[in-house]
């Protein structure tokens, strides 16, 4: 869950995969695979320009949205997710 945060959140603006890799701390292949499942999930799209880049779709910003909104109820804005869900 804190590895999709982070990448909903880089991607509010358009990203490339290099920046993402950087920003996030993964390597090309994890972060292939966390992109193709927030793509089938329609939390991120694809903007060409030409080459491809990523942003969070709404229904991304909205998940976003959710989140903090979790994390803020359970006074728990400086633990991962890990240690908030178990």
């Amino acid at each position: 869950m804190e590895i999709t945060v982070s990448i909903l959140e880089q991607a509010r603006t358009e990203i490339n995969k290099t920046r993402l890799v950087y920003r996030t701390n993964l390597n090309f292949l994890l972060i292939q695979r966390y992109i193709d499942f927030l793509i089938d999930k329609n939390l991120i799209e694809i903007v060409h320009n030409p080459q491809p880049l990523y942003q969070t779709t709404q229904k991304g910003i909205e998940l976003l949205n959710e989140f903090s909104k979790i994390k803020e109820i359970l006074g728990a804005s400086e633990l991962s997710a890990d240690e908030v869900f178990g």
